[in-house]
């Protein structure tokens, strides 16, 4: 019974002393200072498309970006959807549907541009052939 008592006293006490001593990680503090030296990351554009009948499905990841409508900071912004040369739409989410294209081929481009409409000089282009 009294080893019980004593393995018991000291285990309380080894758990009480780890609890009081907690060791901060040193990278983090070297990792934050490293990316507040950093210029701001460039944005890559990386789009996926399917087709279902006379409409598109297109899904756009986009690494640094947020998708925003007013806000005009660095890696904000929108993408402009151009059609055999015609800008259509703009679209502030990374996923949309352009819905009853016409028949035939079509060319369609996306480009990454901030809400005052500048661009960043990022863009996909693929070509649909509706049937």
């Amino acid at each position: 019974m009294q080893l019980k008592q004593l393995a018991m006293v000291l285990a309380i006490a080894a758990l009480t002393a780890c609890v009081n001593h907690k060791p901060q990680p040193e990278t983090m503090q070297q990792v934050s200072a490293a990316v507040s030296m950093q210029a701001p990351a460039a944005q890559t554009m990386h789009v996926k498309h399917e087709m279902r009948g006379k409409d598109v499905l297109v899904e756009c990841v986009v690494d640094h970006f947020s998708f925003t409508k007013g806000d005009k900071a660095h890696g904000n912004g929108h993408i402009n959807v151009y059609l055999n040369g015609q800008k259509i739409n703009e679209v502030f989410t990374a996923a949309f549907v352009l819905r009853g294209l016409p028949s035939g081929k079509h060319q369609i481009r996306l480009e990454l541009v901030r809400d005052d409409e500048s661009k960043y000089g990022v863009s996909s282009e693929f070509e649909v052939n509706i049937p």
